[in-house]
């Protein structure tokens, strides 16, 4: 896919709705006044944006632990295999990562969610007899951070001011289809619309609602969600870390979400047992190979872990996966 150049007014555009998300119950109005556009041009500039796969979505993210739902890294020893690992998860809705990255071992890692721990096991052991390959589960115990942001003048991931993530968000209290409605608003001045209708309420009642599922942990990262490869983001690494000796796991998985650029941070638990060592996981993006090491000696020099791997992505083997 070819990338596409941003405007300057779509830099803006892009920036303000990533950081500075409003609260009422028209935010592209809101946003819009904030940097002097009608409201009608930044409606037409993110459907632009849109229909040129910049633009994923308008919302929220939707914390996958208050849909009941366990996640783990499973990563692979395919030798090379990739089609066998796009044709097994090609049509599966709750597997959302597939990356190829240069381990010399482990060269596919997959994002796979599930009802249960045991679940996951269980699939990661047939899918590995599928594939014909070795495997290792890494189960998400805790996720520290999760705002996956760009700085579209400076080339690098910086994750915005909603990026803790809840472990144990409650009940939202609503039918799951009315809660998934926030994950992407209509591009117009009434973007709460179709919430309030389905709810039974005002606008302005939907819009609270939202923000109290945020405030609560059901709801996360608020803003644009961007397809970063698209417009010149081509460099992440996936980095995973231990602590110096007599630090904690906890410690250093805090001090990695601290530090700005990371846009996911996860702390893992290994099976089997003493399969892989590094638990504190965190991606980081750039737009060239320089600023991607950069990133790293920060975070490094940031949080001084014990010892670390990093894998570089070299493709995407479910692109368009809704995430």
């Amino acid at each position: 896919m070819e990338e596409y150049t941003l405007s300057e007014k779509e830099k803006q555009v892009l920036m303000e709705l990533q950081y500075r998300f409003p609260r009422s119950a028209r935010p592209l109005h809101e946003a819009a006044g904030r940097i002097g556009l009608e409201l009608g041009e930044m409606v037409s500039i993110l459907a632009r944006l849109r229909d040129a796969g910049v633009l994923k979505r308008v919302g929220f993210y939707v914390n996958y632990r208050s849909q009941g739902l366990k996640a783990a890294l499973i990563a692979y020893a395919t030798e090379g295999e990739y089609s066998r690992v796009e044709e097994l998860y090609r049509d599966d809705g709750l597997v959302t990562h597939v990356y190829v990255r240069d381990h010399p071992v482990y060269d596919v890692w997959v994002v796979v969610k599930r009802r249960s721990l045991e679940e996951i096991l269980q699939h990661a052991r047939e899918a590995s007899r599928l594939l014909g390959s070795d495997y290792i589960v890494l189960y998400g115990s805790r996720t520290h951070k999760l705002s996956v942001k760009y700085d579209l003048y400076r080339g690098v991931s910086l994750s915005g001011p909603y990026s803790k993530v809840r472990h144990n968000p409650p009940d939202p209290g609503l039918p799951w289809e009315i809660v998934k409605l926030y994950r992407s608003l209509e591009l117009n001045g009434n973007p709460y619309r179709r919430i309030a209708e389905a709810l039974g309420c005002s606008e302005e009642e939907a819009a609270e609602t939202a923000w109290r599922l945020l405030d609560e942990g059901v709801l996360g990262d608020p803003g644009v969600a961007l397809d970063g490869w698209r417009i010149g983001f081509r460099e992440n690494l996936l980095v995973a870390m231990t602590p110096r000796d007599g630090a904690s796991l906890g410690r250093l998985c805090s001090c990695v979400a601290g530090y700005p650029h990371t846009t996911h941070v996860v702390e893992r638990t290994v099976y089997p047992e003493g399969a892989w060592s590094h638990r504190c996981f965190a991606m980081l993006h750039a737009s060239t190979r320089a600023l991607l090491d950069r990133l790293l000696e920060g975070l490094v020099e940031a949080c001084s872990p014990g010892s670390y791997v990093g894998m570089r992505s070299l493709a995407d083997l479910k692109p368009g996966a809704v995430r």
